[in-house]
């Protein structure tokens, strides 16, 4: 047998070794002797010849990179991979549900108005209830019409309304009862008698 043919078995037995520790759990043993063996085969390899070292330094330099990468991207597939790695989780079973997300689920693409300007956030009047709201990245006045078109967290996103989107206000030039100040209404509940 040739002695330049025992620097590349030694290559050859860290690869495979290198190989078998994805497969296997040898806590090390098999990484520690895949490295052993490419050490040995580069030392025997430049003992031999200069030329024949210099190639198996090579392959170790891009090969053992390119042998991890392509480890991390293959091991999550292997037997032991999935034994270890647990599955990604579907998003069904991330986002929480409650009441009060499904109520803001329901507002996408409901019509409202703003309470006072949102410098993106604010707040925003549908139906006579007041939602936390933060616009898509534009200001919008006070009293401007929005659509809801997403929800974040406890955060409704909105969108302000073109002019031919609007809706007809059907809210009266004087003040109702319920906008106007309590003192304007009647006498004050807490006020000394």
């Amino acid at each position: 047998m040739n002695t330049w043919l025992w620097p590349v078995l030694l290559m050859l037995t860290g690869l495979m070794l290198g190989i078998l520790e994805l497969f296997f759990v040898s806590h090390g043993i098999l990484t520690f002797l895949s490295l052993s063996a490419v050490v040995a085969s580069i030392v025997t390899g430049f003992m031999y010849d200069t030329g024949l070292g210099v190639a198996l330094l090579l392959v170790s330099v891009f090969g053992i990179p390119a042998f991890v990468i392509l480890a991390v991207y293959l091991w999550p597939k292997t037997p032991v991979g999935r034994r270890v790695m647990l599955p990604a989780p579907d998003e069904d079973e991330t986002m929480p549900d409650n009441p009060k997300l499904r109520e803001l689920r329901g507002l996408i693409g409901r019509v409202g108005k703003t309470k006072g300007p949102m410098l993106p956030a604010g707040v925003v009047i549908i139906d006579g209830r007041a939602y936390d709201a933060v616009s898509n990245g534009f200001p919008i006045e006070a009293n401007q019409w929005v659509r809801v078109v997403d929800v974040f967290g406890s955060w409704i996103t909105v969108r302000a309304l073109e002019k031919d989107e609007q809706p007809v206000d059907e809210t009266p030039d004087d003040k109702s009862w319920k906008d106007r100040p309590i003192t304007d209404v009647g006498t004050d509940p807490f006020a000394e008698t």
